[in-house]
C-alpha cells in the first residue's frame, strides 16, 4: 500500500493553459483526501518540443527495421543521428521541467513535497482527455527524481467503477501473437511460458472467429505482441492479428466488454504506438493496461517485457515493476544510447477507482514454502533464455560438439575454386549493397541531387501560392530562390508575408497551398478545416527564439518572465522597479494578428490581453527596433534572428524563477560602438537545448486530405521535406534559426 496522487487536468490546452485539481489519498485510508487547486500556464513549446523529438525518433526507428505499418511521411526525410535525437529529447525534458517549474503550479508542487514521503510507494495518475497531455513522457519530472520509489499513469476524466479481481488457482493469460513479419515474438512466447502459476493459451496469427474465447472464458491477463498503430489523435487503435486482417478495438467491443466483465484486470500490448488502443479499451472500463507510447525496436519490446515480468511475478506492485523495468533498460542495454527516450515509452494506463493488480491478486491461495524477494511466498520465476549470473562462456567441448554437428548435416565438400568463386561473387553483392546503401544514407547538400526525385514527391504542372510568417523572410526568401535554380518543376510564387495568422488564415480561405507560421495551430483553425473536408498539419522545420531588447544606453542587466508579463500588463511601468534609472518604460509591439504576438501572449502574459492604454504598436520590426534606438526607456520583443545582430537595440537576458538568467547572444555582449564591425551572434546552444525561456518552433502547415490526391497537400509536403534535407537545414541555420534535423556544412 501507498500513496496515490491525481493531478486533474479537465480544462484548457497548451495554447490557454490548464486548470488542475489535485487529489492525494492514502490506499490505507481510502476515505482521507487532500485536494487543492492551481494551474499550469500556456506552454505551446512543450507539445512542439514533443513533435519535434517523435518526428527524429521514428526516423530512427524506422530505419532499424521494416515494419509493417510504415509512415510514409518519416520514409521520404533524410536521415539523423541518435545524438540530434538525444539534444532533442533533452530539449523536451528541459522544457516540461521548465513548465512544471512556473509559479502558478508552485502550490500544487508543495503541497506534494509536504504531503508525500520518499520511502513510500506513490501512485501519480494524470487524469485527462487532452491527447497531447496524455503522450507526455510525464515520467521525465524531476519530481520522480526525488522520489525514487513513485511511477505515473494516465487515466481518462470519465470512467465507471472497476470491476474487480476474481483469484483462481493459476493466473490465466490470454496470448495473441499476431502478424509477427520482421518481428520475434517467439522471444515473448518463451518469456510467458516460465511464469510460474500460470495457464497461459496462445492464439497464434488467429482468425477473427478465435476470439470466441475471450466471450466464453475468464481471463485476468490479455497479452498481444505483433504490429499495432493508433490513428489520428490516438482516437482508435488497430491491431494486426495475422499477416493479412487488422482489427480496430472497436470491432472487438462487445467482446471485450464481456471479458472485463468477467474478470479481465489488465492488458499488456506489447507492440508500437499503443494509446489509440488505451483509449478505446479504457473507454470499456478496463481496470489498467499497459501500452508503447510511440513505435519501438523489437529488442526493446523483448527486454521490456523481460524485465517487468521478473519483478510483476515476483509480487512487486504494477508501477514498481514497469519503473524498474524502464530504469534497467536505460542503464544495463544499449537502448537508450541508440533510440534516445525510449526507456520512457511503456505506460501504465490506470482506472483510479481500482487499486493496481499484484500477481498474488490472481491467486486463490499462495504458497509459503518458496521465499521471494518480497516475502510473499511466490517462488521466483526463471525466465527461458536468462539467468541470474553471468552469462557462461561456450565451452570447447560443447563446442567442438556443434563443429561435428554441423559436419554431419553438410552435404559435401565443393572444390575450393568454387568456395572462392562463391566468395569473391558474396563479396562483390555485399560491396554494391553497401555502397547502394551509404549513398541513400549521405545527407542531400543540394537540390539539384538526382537523389530527390525518388524522395520528395513534387507536384508537376501547376502553380502555387504560399507564404504567411514574417519571421520567416530572412530563411523563406532565399531558399524559394534555391528552390526556382535547382527544382523549376516546382513552380511557385514568391511568398506573401502577412503574419502567421493572416497566413493560415490564407490556407483556410484556399489562397494559399500551404503556409508558413511561427505559431502553433488553434482549435479554431483546426475546426475551420474540418468544415472544408480535410484536416490541417504543422510540420516543425526549425527553432527560433523571441529576443526582449531595450536601449543600448539603458541601465538594465536582465528581466524575469514575470516582470516582462507586468511590464505588458501595465503593471510595472517604472524601469526603477526593476532595478534601472527612474525612467518611465515605453513597451513596443508588433500588431497583433502576427504569430509572434500571439506566440508573446501566450507564453509570456498567460493569455491576460495587452494594456493597449501604455502598449505602442508598430507595423514592422524594423520600426520597433528604430523606435527603441531612440527612446530610451523603449522595449521591445521579436525573433531572435532578427533583433540580436541588430546595433540600435541592446538584447537583454531573460530568468526563470529560480534559474540563472540565460542571454539570446553568445559570449560577451558586443558594446553599441563596436557595431556593425562587430555584431552579437545568437546563442544557439541555449535555444537548441531550451534553457533558453522563450524559444518556439517555426512550421510548415499543409493540408491534408485523408484517403486522396491533392496537389496542394503534395506541395506543402514536399516543400517540407525540402526544407527538412540536409541543404535546406544548412539554409535554416545559415540565416539565424536552430535546425531541427541533420544540417550539411556550411560551404
Amino acid at each position: 500500500m501507498g500513496k496515490v496522487v491525481k493531478l486533474n487536468l479537465e480544462h484548457g490546452d497548451f495554447s490557454q493553459g490548464f486548470q488542475i485539481t489535485l487529489e492525494i489519498g492514502d490506499d490505507s485510508f481510502p476515505h482521507r483526501q487532500i485536494r487543492t487547486g492551481g494551474s499550469l500556464p500556456a506552454n505551446l513549446q512543450v507539445s512542439g518540443n514533443y513533435d519535434n523529438w517523435k518526428q527524429t525518433y521514428r526516423r530512427l526507428e524506422t530505419a532499424f527495421r521494416r515494419p509493417v505499418i510504415l509512415d510514409e511521411e518519416t520514409e521520404l526525410l533524410p536521415p539523423v543521428s541518435a545524438d540530434e535525437c538525444q539534444v532533442l529529447f533533452e530539449t523536451l525534458k528541459g522544457s516540461i521541467n521548465h513548465w512544471l517549474s512556473a509559479e502558478e503550479f508552485r502550490r500544487v508542487k508543495e503541497q506534494l513535497l509536504r504531503e508525500l514521503d520518499e520511502d513510500e510507494e506513490i501512485r501519480v495518475i494524470i487524469r485527462t482527455s487532452e491527447h497531447n497531455l496524455r503522450k507526455l513522457p510525464w515520467d521525465a519530472w524531476e519530481f520522480f527524481d526525488e522520489f525514487p520509489n513513485a511511477a505515473v499513469a494516465i487515466s481518462p476524466t470519465e470512467h465507471d467503477v472497476g470491476t474487480p479481481v476474481k483469484p483462481k488457482n493459476k493466473v490465466r493469460i490470454l496470448a495473441i501473437l499476431g502478424n509477427s513479419q520482421g518481428i520475434n515474438i517467439e522471444r515473448d512466447r518463451g518469456l510467458l511460458e516460465g511464469l510460474p502459476q500460470a495457464d497461459v493459451r496462445f492464439l497464434v496469427e488467429p482468425q477473427r472467429q478465435e476470439f470466441e474465447t475471450l466471450w466464453s472464458e475468464e481471463w485476468d491477463i490479455l497479452f498481444f505482441a505483433g504490429h499495432s498503430y493508433s490513428q489520428g489523435d490516438g482516437d482508435c487503435g488497430y491491431i494486426y492479428i495475422n499477416q493479412t486482417e487488422k482489427l480496430a478495438i472497436s470491432e472487438l467491443k462487445n467482446t471485450l466488454k464481456r471479458a472485463i466483465k468477467k474478470g479481465l484486470q489488465l492488458a499488456i500490448f506489447n507492440s508500437c504506438d499503443g494509446l489509440g488502443l488505451a483509449n478505446e479499451l479504457q473507454r470499456l472500463n478496463i481496470p489498467q493496461m499497459i501500452v508503447m507510447r510511440e513505435p519501438v525496436p523489437d529488442k526493446f519490446a523483448q527486454e521490456f517485457l523481460r524485465y517487468f515480468l521478473e519483478s510483476f511475478s515476483r509480487g512487486k506492485s504494477l508501477y514498481t515493476s514497469v519503473r524498474e523495468a524502464r530504469e534497467k533498460l536505460h542503464d544495463l542495454s544499449d537502448i537508450e544510447r541508440r533510440f534516445p527516450g525510449a526507456s520512457l515509452l511503456p505506460v501504465i494506463c490506470q482506472n483510479p477507482t481500482v487499486l493496481p493488480v499484484k500477481w498474488n491478486d490472481f491467486l486463490a491461495r499462495k504458497k509459503p514454502e518458496v521465499e521471494s524477494e518480497s516475502g510473499d511466498g511466490v517462488k521466483p520465476p526463471v525466465l527461458p533464455g536468462y539467468k541470474q549470473t553471468l552469462p557462461q562462456q561456450i565451452s570447447p567441448e560443447k563446442s567442438a560438439t556443434e563443429d561435428k554437428a554441423l559436419q554431419v548435416s553438410s552435404p559435401g565438400k565443393k572444390p575450393i575454386w568454387k568456395l572462392i568463386g562463391i566468395g569473391l561473387l558474396g563479396g562483390a553483392i555485399c560491396i554494391s549493397a553497401l555502397s547502394s546503401w551509404l549513398w541513400w544514407k549521405r545527407p542531400i547538400c543540394s537540390l539539384s541531387d538526382n537523389r530527390i526525385p525518388f524522395m520528395v514527391n513534387i507536384p508537376q504542372g501547376q502553380l502555387f501560392n504560399y507564404g504567411g510568417s514574417t519571421t520567416w523572410v530572412p530563411m523563406a526568401q532565399p531558399f524559394h530562390e534555391q528552390i526556382k535554380t535547382e527544382l523549376p518543376a516546382f513552380q511557385l510564387n514568391p511568398p506573401k508575408y502577412s503574419g502567421s495568422v493572416e497566413g493560415i488564415q490564407q490556407v483556410l480561405g484556399g489562397y494559399f497551398a500551404f503556409g508558413l507560421s511561427s505559431s502553433h495551430l488553434h482549435k479554431q483553425d483546426l475546426a475551420a478545416a474540418r468544415q472544408q473536408g480535410y484536416e490541417l498539419m504543422q510540420k516543425s522545420v526549425a527553432i527560433d527564439a523571441i529576443a526582449v531588447g531595450v536601449n543600448p544606453q539603458l541601465n538594465v542587466s536582465r528581466l524575469t518572465l514575470t516582470q516582462l508579463k507586468d511590464i505588458y500588463t501595465g503593471k510595472i511601468r517604472n524601469w526603477q522597479e526593476v532595478g534601472g534609472p527612474d525612467l518611465p518604460i515605453t513597451p513596443y509591439s508588433r500588431k497583433q494578428e502576427g504569430g509572434t504576438v500571439r506566440f508573446f501572449a501566450d507564453a509570456v502574459l498567460g493569455g491576460q490581453p495587452f494594456n493597449t492604454q501604455i502598449v505602442q504598436f508598430v507595423d514592422s520590426t524594423t520600426m520597433g527596433i528604430g523606435k527603441v534606438s531612440n527612446d530610451p526607456g523603449g522595449i521591445y520583443y521579436a525573433s531572435a534572428a532578427e533583433l540580436v545582430p541588430q546595433c540600435g537595440i541592446r538584447p537583454l537576458p531573460l530568468e526563470l524563477p529560480g534559474k540563472t538568467a540565460i542571454a539570446p547572444y553568445q559570449g560577451d555582449l558586443v558594446p553599441p560602438e563596436s557595431c556593425p564591425q562587430q555584431r552579437n551572434e545568437m546563442n544557439f546552444a541555449a535555444f537548441k537545448s531550451g534553457k533558453y525561456p522563450l524559444t518556439r518552433n517555426l512550421f510548415v502547415i499543409i493540408k491534408d486530405f485523408p484517403g486522396e490526391y491533392n496537389a496542394e497537400e503534395q506541395a506543402g509536403r514536399a516543400y517540407t521535406n525540402l526544407i527538412l534535407t540536409g541543404k535546406g537545414q544548412a539554409m535554416v541555420k545559415e540565416t539565424g534559426f536552430v535546425p531541427v534535423a541533420q544540417a550539411c556544412p556550411s560551404p
